[in-house]
């Protein structure tokens, strides 16, 4: 059964003409699972990528020569797409809206992978301290593999995008309802297969959507705050600290 498709057609029941073509989905799985660890050890779950229109889709990704020849080309809004958050590498612009990435998630991957003094440890992945393009980017995969290799993989709960980079999102009860359905009917399914031995759960918006659900899996879960969530210097940080002891932990029981 092609759970992908069954999921897509129910959440744009609930998300109406704001739902992204079930294609969106598709290429953001092809990024997500090109960067599957072959033993996953820790799962991040957060809530879903950025709404990508199908102008959009149709963008591709000029490689640089730090890229694997076999990475996927095709754009979407998703921190795993080397072309999100990076305009020269796409073969034209997007148009109006704006290319900003993510860059709270690849300060989560950094800190899986490193453990973090301060907030120049970062430095290498930011356009403002490392404005060489190929020299960013080649950091930026040596990071991906430095993830995939500790055998940590980023999964949303949601596979339909719940926001958008004008500021759009649904309103709370159709994020939960979308939250739930993307669990129930693709992400559990993927997550059991994949029998991580932890699960982090990013914001407590995932968590009250899933409730028990998460529990069922039989993984330790740690629940972290959203990156965006308005807490203090020290409270970010031990955050980025939190996420290097659940990946250090996962790998010393492997």
């Amino acid at each position: 059964m092609d759970t992908l498709l069954e999921c897509h057609g129910r959440m744009a029941g609930l998300l109406g003409s704001d739902a992204e073509p079930v294609e969106v989905l598709r290429r953001a799985e092809e990024h997500r699972w090109y960067w599957r660890p072959e033993r996953v050890r820790v799962i991040l779950l957060a809530e879903s990528h950025v709404r990508t229109t199908p102008e959009e889709l149709a963008r591709t990704i000029a490689l640089p020569p730090s890229a694997p020849a076999d990475l996927p080309r095709g754009f979407v809004r998703l921190v795993y797409c080397l072309g999100y958050g990076e305009d020269d590498l796409l073969d034209r612009p997007l148009g109006s809206q704006s290319n900003p990435g993510t860059w709270q998630f690849w300060r989560i991957f950094y800190s899986c992978a490193n453990l973090v003094s301060d907030n120049t440890d970062f430095a290498p992945l930011l356009k403002s301290s490392t404005p060489r393009l190929t020299e960013r980017v080649a950091n930026k995969v040596a990071l991906l593999r430095q993830f995939r290799d500790l055998g940590v993989w980023l999964l949303d709960t949601s596979p339909a995008a719940l926001y958008s980079p004008g500021g759009w999102k649904p309103p709370q009860t159709t994020r939960k309802a979308c939250l739930q359905v993307g669990w129930d009917y693709h992400v559990r399914q993927v997550i059991e297969n994949a029998a991580p031995s932890h699960i982090v759960c990013i914001g407590r918006g995932v968590e009250r959507a899933l409730g028990d659900r998460l529990f069922k899996v039989g993984a330790r879960v740690t629940l972290v705050p959203q990156p965006n969530a308005h807490l203090t210097s020290a409270e970010h940080h031990e955050t980025f600290l939190e996420y290097n002891r659940v990946v250090r932990r996962a790998n010393a029981l492997a």
